[in-house]
């Protein structure tokens, strides 16, 4: 069984720079029962205990992380996956080209999880199908908040 780590290696800090695919396990606001949505804007920053992803303004996730700050972030990649516990705080709504939140997550534990003998040998990957400028656009939009 691995360790628990008390922070994110430089190898998931590298990994989580952005446009991957990455689950988000909250608690329903509502059911108390666990919800599962996925993100992609999101950065780990340098310090290995800070994860910044944003959502917009009327995501069902924000809601639950405001009502209940635990949260798991599964991660797929670095050859492994890896199950990310913290605590979220949720932004106000921030007006920009469309209306954000910005979830940032103190990290508690990292854990890689998976099966024994296990490794990844190709990650998720996707492709955006609305409008290529407006996706640059909220892209910049989004991660120059984010790095903040």
């Amino acid at each position: 069984m691995a360790r628990k780590e008390t922070k994110l290696k430089q190898e998931l800090i590298d990994l989580l720079q952005g446009e991957k695919i990455v689950s988000l396990i909250t608690t329903d606001k509502k059911t108390k029962r666990p919800n599962l949505s996925i993100v992609s804007w999101l950065i780990a920053h340098q310090d290995g205990k800070t994860i910044k992803f944003a959502l917009g303004h009327k995501a069902e996730s924000a809601f639950n992380i405001d009502d209940n700050p635990d949260l798991i972030l599964g991660v797929t990649g670095a050859g492994s996956c890896y199950s990310i516990v913290g605590k979220g705080v949720v932004s106000d709504v921030i007006d920009k080209t469309m209306k954000y939140r910005v979830v940032t997550v103190e990290v508690e534990s990292v854990e890689d999880v998976i099966f024994y003998g296990g490794q990844i040998t190709q990650e998720p990957d996707y492709k955006k199908t609305y409008d290529a400028e407006l996706a640059k656009k909220l892209d910049e939009e989004v991660y120059e908040m984010l790095n903040q």
